[in-house]
């Protein structure tokens, strides 16, 4: 492809600022997964986007949600049920054999079979979707570390974003212990 992707969503455009307009009808102008511009339907389009395909939803166009942290793959899972309380997270998992049986066992059959994990993260990503979220975190998979190649696809992912102006998050946040709180501070500036 040649040249920035450009093109415009239309429909009722819900757009969340201070006054909580909605425009119906209203235009989204997209230039390579960028918004340059939100307006209603009959204002004049922004310079660049003339001759944009006008893409026109037919429904509602709502900002999309982050969501800060996840474990994407395994949303195809059914939710385990935690037995009882755990007073940190070191506590649980690897030695608990109901997480194995319900949790990580699954995941290394999913993870590992050929064609199996392209079908998990389309799910999971469609299943984002369909929640509003646009934008996620946790594309790691501990039994396929390979697995991040295939989340390139229906939302955004903080951990290897398309656009380069976005810097990459890291996969696993760090614990900070009470005393390094000042240093990790320093080093979020």
């Amino acid at each position: 492809m040649s040249g920035p992707m450009t093109y415009v969503l239309d429909g009722r455009v819900v757009t969340m600022n201070e006054d909580g307009d909605v425009l119906a009808p209203g235009r989204v102008y997209v230039r390579d997964a960028h918004i340059e511009a939100v307006a209603p339907a009959d204002a004049p389009c922004p310079v660049g986007f003339e001759d944009a395909p006008v893409v026109r939803t037919g429904g509602t166009v709502y900002p999309g949600l982050v969501e800060l942290h996840n474990h994407l793959a395994y949303n195809v899972l059914p939710l385990w049920q935690v037995p009882r309380r755990y007073g940190n997270r070191g506590q649980w998992g690897s030695r608990n054999p109901d997480y194995r049986a319900r949790v990580s066992g699954p995941m290394g059959v999913l993870g590992t079979v050929a064609g199996y994990i392209e079908a998990v993260v389309r799910y999971v990503e469609v299943k984002c979707l369909v929640a509003g979220v646009t934008t996620s975190q946790g594309i790691a998979l501990y039994s396929n570390a390979g697995a991040r190649r295939y989340f390139r696809g229906l939302i955004r992912n903080v951990e290897q974003p398309l656009v380069d102006e976005l810097p990459a998050a890291n996969t696993r946040i760090a614990d900070v212990e009470a005393e390094h709180a000042a240093g990790f501070r320093e080093r979020l500036q």
